[in-house]
């Protein structure tokens, strides 16, 4: 299992894990991984930004009717709801439900006691090492509010460190299991029901994520006291690319963390069609038009079409790629 740091301005000192289990695999009969298939490989770099504009809107639109066409129209469903507020040794930590395809999912905001007008806000999307993790830090100041989660034994220095993050700085940190982590994890078999359900109705267990972590954006603006606060999102390996995707159709995402994120969709997250039509680093270089793209990994291997776009385009400053911490 590996393990990567969450960066704030590179001084956050809380650990997360970082690898995805995956004792319930997506389960796929031929005819659905023939879609996945790409049609041809390669995309054009584009000479300005006319060209970049078209290139970018076909993406975009083909993405829209042949990856995500399952998704709702709009967020409908019951209001966000506060579950519960509590505070220890001068962290708050906040539960607040939210709808998603009909699931109720939990969105986790933990920042000091009493904060106000924070500076920022870190959007984590939790894949199921990093749901542990967030169980293991918090239990020793919120066991009580956790005590409907299994939990693993508490991280007293992780704690503590958050503690003295939220001491230092005004900055709120913002945890999201999304569909099949955590509360919502199944087992094998009834995961597997659960994804050949999902493909019938023309999803799959990541491009339902990919809407988990919007209404997770949505929620934590509306009913987190976020709305305004510059916001970064952050995730590892799978969970990067489905919050690279997230955030090419939520707007003002200052910032993405993504470590270890996959090279290609063949290795995910996996969505219908999308390697017909382009590959995880098109839709990077899309999500540095509009935000601030960070990846931690060993090596830039496998960012070429990103970081050429970011040269042609003038987005150079926007694009960084720093060695990922040992271990990761």
């Amino acid at each position: 299992m590996r393990r990567y740091v969450i960066f704030v301005l590179g001084l956050l000192s809380a650990v997360l894990q970082g690898e995805e289990l995956r004792s319930a695999p997506i389960v796929f009969g031929q005819e659905t991984m023939d879609s996945f298939l790409p049609e041809k490989s390669g995309s054009p770099i584009p000479g300005s930004e006319k060209e970049w504009e078209v290139l970018k809107n076909s993406w975009m639109e083909r993405i829209r009717e042949e990856c995500f066409s399952g998704w709702p129209e709009s967020a409908s469903g019951d209001e966000p709801k506060e579950v519960f507020e509590a505070e220890k040794d001068a962290v708050t930590l906040r539960a607040i439900e939210y709808t998603s395809m009909g699931r109720r999912l939990t969105l986790y905001v933990a920042h000091r006691k009493g904060l106000e007008d924070p500076d920022l806000v870190v959007l984590n999307l939790l894949d199921t090492a990093g749901w542990e993790e967030f169980l293991s830090t918090m239990r020793p100041g919120f066991e009580k509010q956790l005590k409907g989660q299994k939990l693993p034994e508490g991280d007293l220095k992780s704690f503590e460190q958050h503690q003295r993050m939220f001491g230092s700085f005004k900055w709120v940190m913002a945890y999201a299991p999304p569909t099949g982590v955590g509360p919502t994890r199944l087992g094998p078999e009834k995961a597997g029901k659960r994804n050949l359900r999902l493909q019938t109705a023309g999803h799959t267990i990541d491009s339902v994520r990919v809407w988990d972590a919007r209404r997770a954006i949505q929620s934590l603006r509306s009913s987190g006291g976020m709305e305004g606060v510059s916001l970064w999102l952050q995730g590892s390996g799978r969970m990067a690319g489905v919050l690279a995707y997230a955030s090419l159709f939520e707007p003002e995402i200052t910032r993405l963390d993504l470590h270890n994120p996959p090279v290609s969709h063949n290795d995910g997250p996996f969505f219908f069609n999308i390697l017909r039509i382009m590959d995880v680093p098109q839709a990077l270089a899309i999500a540095l038009e509009r935000s601030k793209v960070v990846i931690y990994q060993q090596g830039d291997k496998g960012w070429e079409y990103p970081v050429a776009v970011a040269q042609t385009l003038g987005w150079k400053t926007k694009l960084q790629i720093r060695p990922s911490q040992a271990g990761n």
